[in-house]
C-alpha cells in the first residue's frame, strides 16, 4: 500500500517522481523532501510555503479546538446556519450525507485511487476508506491541526494516507485518481478555477467528482451568516457551467436546503 501511495505523488517543485527516504519522500531530481517523521507527509512546509488564511472561516480551520468539536458540533450546526433546515433534515446531518456522497462516487462498482480534498478530520476519509479497504484513500487538507485530528480518528485504517497540501497545487501525478470527494470546501478557496483546473489534471479518463457547498442563501440568517464567515455562495447553474468549461461532462445535482451535492464525469 505504501509503495502504491508514493508511485501517486510527485513533486510540487518541479513535478517529478518522489521515492520514500526513510520516514520521508523526497524527489528523485530535486532537492524537494517533506519533513521526517509526523502523522501526515506535509507538502506545505516542505516546498516552504507560507499560508495566510484569507477568511474567518479559514482561520478557525486551523484551530486545534475546531477540529475537536468539528465532526460533532462545528460542522452541523455551520450547515444547519448557513443552509437551512432542509440541509440539515436531509445530507447536513452526516449519515446521509456521507450516504449520498458515497453512492455518488460508486465506489464498489469503479477502480480507485480515492482522494478526498480538503478532508478536514477525516469523517468522509474514513468512510471512504472502509469503503474499499483494498485500495488507498489520500486524505488531503492545508490545515495541520485537521489533519493531527485525522490520523487520531483514522487509526486502524491502514489505506488511508495523509497529506498536507494546498488544493491549488496538488501534489498529484496526472490523471492518477479514480475518484474525488470534496465535501463543504469551495466556498473557502482562493481561486475555484485553479482548483478546478487541478481536480481535472489528477482526474483519470471516466472519473468522478463530487462536491457539495452552499447555493444562494433564501434567508436573511444564511445571507448574514455568510457574510459574517466570508464564504462564498453558488448558483448551481453558474457552477454547472463552468465545470463544462473546464471540461467536466455529465452534471447532476441534489438540492438540500441552501446547499446541494453535484457529481460531474472527466470523460
Amino acid at each position: 500500500m505504501d509503495r502504491v501511495f508514493v508511485e501517486l505523488l510527485r513533486c510540487v517543485s518541479c513535478q517529478s517522481p518522489l521515492r520514500r527516504a526513510n520516514r520521508r519522500l523526497a524527489c528523485t531530481r530535486c532537492e524537494f523532501a517533506t519533513a521526517a517523521g509526523g502523522p501526515f507527509f506535509d507538502f506545505l512546509d516542505a516546498a516552504r510555503t507560507t499560508y495566510a488564511p484569507a477568511s474567518t472561516e479559514q482561520a478557525l480551520m486551523e484551530s486545534e479546538l475546531v477540529a475537536r468539536v468539528y465532526e460533532r458540533f462545528w460542522r452541523p450546526a455551520f450547515v444547519r446556519v448557513v443552509a437551512g433546515k432542509g440541509a440539515s433534515g436531509h445530507a447536513g446531518g452526516f449519515p446521509g450525507e456521507l450516504f449520498v456522497h458515497k453512492n455518488c462516487l460508486a465506489m464498489e462498482d469503479r477502480d480507485g485511487p480515492w482522494l478526498d480534498l480538503s478532508c478536514g478530520p477525516g469523517l468522509f476519509t474514513r468512510a471512504m476508506a472502509a469503503s474499499v479497504p483494498g485500495e488507498v484513500v489520500i486524505g488531503l487538507d492545508i490545515s495541520a491541526a485537521m489533519l493531527d485530528a485525522a490520523a487520531r480518528r483514522g487509526q486502524g485504517y491502514s489505506n488511508v494516507c495523509l497529506v498536507r497540501a494546498d488544493a491549488h497545487t496538488l501534489p498529484l501525478r496526472d490523471g492518477c485518481m479514480g475518484g474525488i470527494n470534496n465535501s463543504g470546501a469551495l466556498h473557502i478557496y482562493d481561486d475555484l478555477e485553479q482548483v478546478f483546473s487541478e481536480i481535472w489534471r489528477v482526474l483519470r479518463p471516466g472519473g468522478v467528482y463530487v462536491g457539495s457547498t452552499f447555493a444562494r442563501a433564501r434567508t436573511i440568517t444564511g445571507r448574514l451568516a455568510s457574510r459574517v464567515a466570508g464564504i462564498r455562495r453558488f448558483d448551481p447553474h453558474e457552477l454547472r457551467a463552468w465545470l463544462s468549461r473546464i471540461g467536466f461532462a455529465d452534471y447532476d445535482e441534489m438540492r438540500l436546503g441552501d446547499s446541494f451535492i453535484f457529481r460531474v464525469r472527466k470523460p
